[in-house]
């Protein structure tokens, strides 16, 4: 019998990531049944996976390669949300730190622009 679950790692990840992990498990699903109906999968999981197909911006290569260059500015966490909201200009990437602690100085928000441009 099992009371809980415990975690026993995380790590974020964007939504193209999730997007690839969740439709590989679709793919699994459909190769045990031999076939894909909107009723194998719960009501919560097809929402999950139009949501992911609908906001996935970048493919996962390109969006986990551009969170690794992001890293050197900004933590893990900070660069999933830029690679997930890929902002177009400062006040919009400064919206996303509006909450964090600490400021990052204008340079290092321009460098990060500028990565994001490389993979619009």
């Amino acid at each position: 019998m099992m009371i809980g679950k415990k975690v026993i790692d995380s790590e974020p990840i964007t939504i193209s990531e999730a997007r690839d992990i969740l439709m590989q498990k679709v793919e699994e699903k459909a190769d045990e049944n031999n076939e894909v109906d909107g009723h194998q999968f719960t009501y919560e999981q097809n929402l999950t996976i139009d949501y992911v197909n609908k906001f996935a911006l970048l493919p996962a290569e390109d969006a986990a390669e551009l969170r690794g260059k992001l890293e050197e500015y900004i933590t893990p966490v900070q660069a999933v949300k830029v690679v997930d909201l890929m902002p177009e200009d400062l006040d919009d990437l400064r919206l996303i730190f509006a909450k964090e602690r600490g400021i990052i100085e204008t340079d290092t928000l321009e460098q990060i622009l500028e990565l994001v441009d490389q993979y619009r």
